[in-house]
């Protein structure tokens, strides 16, 4: 099975927490479209549920091998563990940074 993610979204209210574990509790659900196809879309949505508010969406394609069966329960728990990997990395990729620059005339600190 092919995993193609076509897009994703990522909503939060806040910024990242500033402790060094991060800790979220995960809801979680799938919703499929064209299940008798080879081409399955799907859309996964991850929501935090108390220390984090966060809300986060990927949309894309299952495609099956030539003689794969689609097994819901199988293809959600696949789903779920790649959009939790994918949502790790985009938070460690939006973390807050401070950058000093300098030049000769003028020194400043960019926050991002």
């Amino acid at each position: 099975m092919e995993i193609v993610v076509e897009k994703m979204a990522l909503i939060r209210e806040n910024q990242n927490p500033k402790n060094t574990t991060l800790n979220l509790d995960i809801d979680w659900s799938v919703e499929y479209k064209d299940t008798d196809q080879r081409k399955i879309r799907y859309d996964i949505i991850l929501k935090s549920k108390e220390s984090w508010d966060l809300s986060f969406k990927i949309g894309g394609l299952l495609i099956l091998n030539e003689f794969e069966d689609f097994i819901q329960k199988e293809c959600s728990q696949i789903l779920f563990h790649h959009a939790c990997t994918i949502l790790m990395n985009v938070i460690s990729l939006t973390k807050n940074s401070n950058y000093e620059l300098m030049n000769d005339v003028v020194s400043s600190t960019i926050n991002l």
